[in-house]
């Protein structure tokens, strides 16, 4: 069994390697566009697996469908969210890309300084989002280091696992940029797909079969039966899942690197199909689970127990997917914060007159940098480190509100933003390090902290002096 990981291991590690190395060659230059947004020539196959892969990470395949298994109430939430998401992101791209073709963005926080006419703003919003979001990256190298620790037996550390696991996708990442990372996602997203094609009938089997787990399903996780699960749960998982997602800086910056409006829609829809498949990957592994295998805590362990258990065979499988929701989040994390601190802080504050040649260098050294760091977190692992986690999803998401007022309000001034931003990170931190949220559930205090957000952006703006129409023209004219 051993023997067998390694290869698969090693197949597996050549293969995203030679991606990113192709991805590389095929490049159009050494330049900011091309590093960061694949040179605006993503068709809508790399835009759809891209957002796919990405948001199925690996606290998907392993914590997620635990969630499911322990708590299907969540199930309910989590699947109108990814029925959700794609549209809201269709809702923020059908202009961000437009915008940001005519200018030449290739990070948010570019709509965000100019439209509100603020370098400081712009540099606040970055720093926050990088340093609450770097941690976020270290939770995808945590658990490819653990499932292979699992599939050999206890033979190569955890430590082993991640370094390995971490050093490839951070050369693939650093060498191809933005190109290598939707090349790879391709190509991890449909070794996803095909992984649990061959898990989930042998779980179904192991449940009894699909009639039998149905006549078994515990009444606590029966959905579809009275009291099936609180609407805060359900609601937070909603939130979680289509809000939150698509204003993570690993997310969006997929919609700003279509090769044009057409592509970006068959993306969408795309992105909903894949995002629905993932749904009944959730839904089929976490209720056949709960019959085969009940009471496993932490429930996300109930994954490699149930394998080992009954398909011990497939533990190099599972372990490939693992790597393969990992990378794809791990990479997409890595080119979109790189983006952010090499167009916001180096070329925007210090050095203004940097060549495209120079800006792409600095971001393959930054791409590094927080390849590195993610992978000295994963290391250290904190025992409270998921916690952080959340929390800085949580925060990152607060730049939401000024995005879309930067795409649809004509109304929205510099100090709006400024007092909806800064309100919302202090809530939002307030009620993840300091005090429970009176909202339960793991959006609560995102929630919360967004409320204030957009009421403080909104009261604000409506009590200042309004930006100059003019100016508001250049991006929101160009729809008319």
């Amino acid at each position: 069994m051993l023997f067998f990981t390694l290869i698969l291991l090693i197949v597996f590690i050549i293969g995203m390697l030679w991606l990113g190395w192709w991805a590389a060659v095929k490049s159009t230059g050494k330049t900011e566009s091309e590093y960061f947004v694949a040179g605006w020539t993503t068709g809508s196959v790399g835009i759809s697996f891209s957002i796919f892969a990405t948001l199925a990470s690996a606290g998907y395949a392993l914590g997620t469908i635990g969630v499911f298994y322990g708590n299907p109430a969540a199930l309910t939430g989590f699947a109108f969210g990814m029925v959700f998401a794609p549209w809201f992101m269709w809702f923020m791209g059908k202009r961000a890309w437009a915008i940001g073709r005519k200018y030449h963005y290739s990070t948010f926080t570019d709509l965000i300084g100019d439209f509100f006419q603020s370098e400081k703003l712009r540099m606040v919003v970055s720093l926050i989002i990088v340093i609450f979001f770097t941690p976020y990256l270290s939770v995808n190298l945590i658990g490819p280091g653990i499932i292979l620790n699992q599939a050999s037996g206890g033979t190569i550390p955890y430590w082993v696992g991640a370094v390995a696991f971490g050093v490839v996708c951070i050369i693939y990442t650093w060498r191809g940029g933005m190109r290598a990372v939707i090349w790879t996602d391709i190509a991890q997203g449909l070794i996803m797909l095909a992984g649990f094609a061959i898990i989930i009938p042998i779980m179904i089997g192991a449940a009894g079969g699909w009639y039998n787990m149905w006549e078994k399903l515990p009444e606590q996780i029966a959905l579809y039966k009275p009291k099936g699960g609180s609407f805060w749960i359900v609601f937070s998982w909603f939130w979680i899942i289509g809000f939150l997602q698509p204003a993570n800086p690993d997310r969006n910056t997929r919609l700003l690197v279509a090769k044009d409006l057409f592509t970006l829609r068959k993306g969408v829809v795309a992105t909903v199909i894949l995002l629905n498949i993932a749904t009944l990957i959730s839904f089929f592994l976490g209720w056949s689970l709960a019959v085969a295998i009940p009471g496993i805590t932490p429930t996300d362990k109930v994954m490699g127990a149930a394998i080992v258990k009954f398909a011990p065979f497939l533990m190099p499988v599972f372990m490939i997917v693992v790597w393969a929701a990992g990378m794809s989040t791990l990479d997409s994390g890595i080119i979109g914060l790189s983006a952010m601190w090499t167009k916001d802080i180096y070329r925007r504050n210090i050095n203004p007159k940097a060549t495209d040649d120079r800006v792409y260098t600095v971001g393959q050294i930054l791409s590094l940098l927080f390849g590195v760091v993610a992978l000295v977190i994963a290391l250290i692992n904190p025992k409270d480190l998921w916690f952080y986690i959340a929390a800085a999803a949580a925060v990152s998401m607060m730049w939401l509100p000024l995005i879309i007022g930067a795409l649809y309000w004509k109304r929205g001034t510099t100090a709006g933003a400024w007092a909806g931003f800064v309100s919302g990170v202090i809530v939002t931190v307030w009620y993840y390090y300091v005090s429970k949220p009176p909202i339960p559930g793991p959006g609560g205090a995102s929630f919360i902290g967004m409320v204030i957000n957009v009421l403080f952006f909104v009261v604000v703006s409506l009590a200042t002096k309004p930006l100059d129409p003019r100016h508001v023209a250049r991006f929101q004219g160009i729809f008319r």
